[in-house]
C-alpha cells in the first residue's frame, strides 16, 4: 500500500474505534480486508489483557506480525532449498536419461548393421547364419530392457517436473503472504504512529486533554 497518490484506491477503515484512511493500488476490498486484520489483532490483544491500552497492544500485534513473517520467510528459504534440490536431480535425470537415449540409438544402429550383414550372408554356412541370429536376438533383448530403463527415467522426471512445479506455486503463494505480512505490519505502525501524535498533542493541549476526559 501507498499513499499520496490520487489515483490510487483509497478506504477508510475503523481500527479500534479510529478511523484511518488507507490508499494503495489494491482492490479497495483488499484494503478493508487488511484494516479488518489489523483491528483484529489489536483488538484480540486487548481482550487477553483489560488493562492494556491501544498502544501496547499495537506493540504487541506489530511483534506477532514480524514474527509471523520472519517464520515465513524461513519456510521460503527452506522452499528454495528444497527446490535447488530437486532442480538438480532433475537435471541429473536428464542427463542420464539422455544417456540412455544415446545408447539405444547406438544398438539400433548396430541392430541395422547386423541385419544387413545377414542378408548378405544368407548362402553361407546355417550355423554361422544361426549365431548372427542369436546375436540379432541378443542385441534386441538389450535394445528392449535399455528402452525400459529410458521409459522409467523419463517417468521419473516427469513427477520431478510435477513436483518442481508444486513447488514453484507454494513457493509463490509463501511470497505473497510475506508480502500481505509486510503491509499489515506497516498499516500497525501507522496507527501507532497516529496514536502516538494524538497523545502528544492531548498532552500539549490542556483544553483538549481536559475534553478527553
Amino acid at each position: 500500500m501507498q499513499k499520496g497518490d490520487d489515483k490510487m484506491n483509497k478506504v477508510t477503515v475503523r481500527i479500534c474505534g479510529q478511523e484511518y484512511t488507507l490508499k494503495g493500488e489494491e482492490p479497495e476490498e483488499y484494503l478493508r480486508k487488511v484494516g479488518k486484520e489489523v483491528h483484529q489483532m489489536i483488538s484480540s490483544m486487548m481482550e487477553r489483557n483489560r488493562q492494556m491500552d491501544t498502544s501496547s497492544a499495537s506493540v504487541l500485534a506489530a511483534l506477532n506480525a514480524v514474527d509471523r513473517l520472519y517464520k515465513k520467510q524461513d519456510d521460503l528459504e527452506n522452499l528454495k532449498k528444497e527446490e535447488g534440490s530437486v532442480y538438480k536431480k532433475a537435471a541429473g535425470m536428464k542427463e542420464e536419461m539422455q544417456l540412455l537415449e544415446n545408447e539405444v540409438e547406438r544398438i539400433q544402429k548396430e541392430n541395422n548393421q547386423l541385419k544387413e550383414t545377414l542378408s548378405k550372408l544368407q548362402e553361407e554356412d546355417s550355423r554361422e547364419k544361426l549365431g548372427k541370429e542369436r546375436e540379432i536376438k541378443r542385441l534386441e533383448t538389450e535394445l528392449r530392457l535399455t528402452q525400459d530403463s529410458a521409459k522409467e527415467y523419463r517417468d521419473e522426471n516427469e513427477s520431478l517436473s510435477k513436483l518442481n512445479k508444486e513447488l514453484k506455486f507454494e513457493l509463490q503463494s509463501y511470497k505473497y503472504k510475506v508480502l500481505e505480512l509486510q503491509k499489515k505490519l506497516f498499516d500497525t505502525q501507522l496507527t501507532q504512529t497516529k496514536e502516538l501524535k494524538e497523545k502528544e498533542k492531548k498532552e500539549k493541549n490542556p483544553i483538549l486533554k481536559e475534553k478527553s476526559r
